[in-house]
């Protein structure tokens, strides 16, 4: 009786320790299943910062290239003014010396 008794409780003791070790496992591959899903969280979370940096850098050079696109027409447009009033004062410097002559 005895010898069935401490076998029972060998038993027992051994599912005891099982059951620990399979709860510790279980905790283990929770911790690490947690610790994928931070990572992936924070890896979207800088990715989308990164995306967001891009976007902000092509609308800040595509705003200079409109700028700079504008200032170029603003200076054509004040060289085409010059030359039109320099020709304007030719015409007009030889018409002055025509009706002089």
């Amino acid at each position: 009786e005895e010898e069935r008794l401490a076998e029972g409780a060998k038993i027992a003791e051994e599912k005891a320790a099982a059951e620990e070790e399979r709860q510790r496992l279980e905790e283990e591959r929770l911790a690490e299943e947690a610790k994928i899903a931070e990572e992936e969280a924070a890896a979207e979370t800088e990715r989308q910062r990164l995306e967001e940096e891009r976007l902000a850098e092509e609308a800040r050079l595509a705003e200079e290239e409109a700028l700079a696109d504008a200032e170029r027409q603003r200076l054509e447009e004040e060289r085409l003014a010059e030359g039109a009033k320099i020709a304007e004062e030719k015409a007009a410097a030889e018409e002055e010396r025509q009706r002089l002559e």
